[in-house]
């Protein structure tokens, strides 16, 4: 019989049948936990990258700010005023980076991996709102900003079915984007919940 750790190698590189019908039901079993198990952590890993992006997005507003020769108080406060905007998807980015990698997998395999399905969904719903929440909030403060420089003239009135458009715009790129971003994890854990059910 193979070693497991070379089992389990080659089921990761091909996920064949054959593979797992030569395995019993336990070394089956320990292999799914294993692959499910190292899903888990490239979802999680791929989380923290989109908030480390953010923040750098974030940084670079500021450095752009003081580098434009804004005084500090005022340079500081911009760039906290962009953080703000980028609050929501942080926060939602962070709190699903948490929940995922304090998941329990435990229960049974059926359970831990249907559960970290419906986690990976959650997290992209609440991804795609906390992103077209911070195009809304930016949208609104570039129309509020107009509005108490130049008053309500043509310009301001045309920014806000443009920047309605823009929002509208972001809500299907945003879900194209999240679906990209998730569907290779979710599918490859489905793959293994199949592969559970057949075994």
């Amino acid at each position: 019989m193979m070693e497991l750790s070379d089992l389990r190698h080659t089921w990761l590189e091909s996920g064949s049948e054959p593979v797992l019908s030569a395995c019993d039901g336990e070394e089956v079993a320990m292999l799914i936990k294993g692959r499910s198990a190292d899903l888990k952590k490239q979802v999680v890993k791929r989380l923290t990258t989109e908030i480390k992006t953010y923040l750098l997005i974030g940084l670079f507003i500021l450095c752009s700010l003081v580098a434009r020769e804004f005084t500090a108080p005022r340079a500081l406060l911009l760039g906290a005023g962009s953080l703000l905007l980028l609050a929501p998807v942080l926060g939602a980015l962070a709190f699903k980076e948490y929940r995922l990698r304090t998941l329990p997998m435990s229960g049974s395999l059926r359970e831990s991996i249907s559960m970290l399905i419906r986690a990976i969904d959650s997290t992209a719903s609440l991804y795609l709102f906390a992103y077209v929440a911070t195009i809304g909030l930016s949208v609104t403060l570039i129309e509020v900003l107009l509005v108490r420089g130049k008053g309500w003239n043509v310009l301001t009135i045309f920014f806000v079915p443009v920047g309605m458009a823009f929002i509208f715009w972001s809500y299907f790129s945003g879900r194209r984007y999240a679906e990209r971003m998730f569907r290779a994890y979710r599918s490859n854990l489905v793959s293994v919940l199949n592969q559970l059910e057949s075994v």
